[in-house]
């Protein structure tokens, strides 16, 4: 799951970076224009007429436009960056609260080592051919183990057990917070 994070954010990473390096490049290029305007001008100790000037003045706005949108771009990038620590350590601490609720429960069933494997697998959403195959057992042993997992919690179904466990830790997570 990292790996395929990191490779959406690589692209929308340099798109930023791509978008910044055009906004100062085009701040310099105006800034640059401005100052050579003003040298140009002054320097020969001729005036402006009203179209250079307005000229003047929108090369000014531009520079301090695009300088404004860096600045503000800088800002928003802090910000994501802070919001995406924030919410990985939620998501740190939520599957850490997760395992502590599962691991609590699957030893209040009084749950074999098999059958916390089983129950795991059917919380992940497997199939009884996919948990047979993951366990290298026949689905026949599964569905037995998951009669036995289903008499034990109380459930008859796998719905009725994924949503005692979800219960659970939503309980558990808003009394955390």
């Amino acid at each position: 799951m990292q790996t395929a994070e990191i490779g959406r954010s690589q692209p929308r990473t340099a798109a930023v970076l791509v978008g910044a390096a055009s906004l100062l490049l085009c701040m310099l290029f105006f800034a640059f224009d401005v100052v050579w305007d003003l040298w140009e001008h002054l320097g020969a100790g001729s005036g402006y007429g009203a179209g250079e000037s307005v000229h003047l003045v929108f090369e000014i706005l531009a520079v301090a436009g695009l300088g404004y949108g860096a600045w503000l771009l800088r800002g928003y990038v802090a910000f994501l960056r802070r919001e995406t620590d924030r919410n990985q350590q939620t998501i740190a601490s939520l599957r850490g609260s997760f395992e502590q609720v599962l691991t609590e429960k699957f030893d209040g069933w009084n749950l074999t080592p098999a059958e916390k494997d089983v129950t795991l697998l059917i919380i992940k959403g497997l199939s009884i051919n996919d948990i047979a195959s993951a366990r290298n057992t026949a689905p026949g042993t599964v569905k037995a183990q998951s009669s036995s997992i289903f008499r034990k919690i109380g459930v008859s179904s796998r719905t009725e057990l994924m949503s005692s466990v979800l219960d659970e830790f939503i309980d558990v997570s808003n009394v955390e917070t």
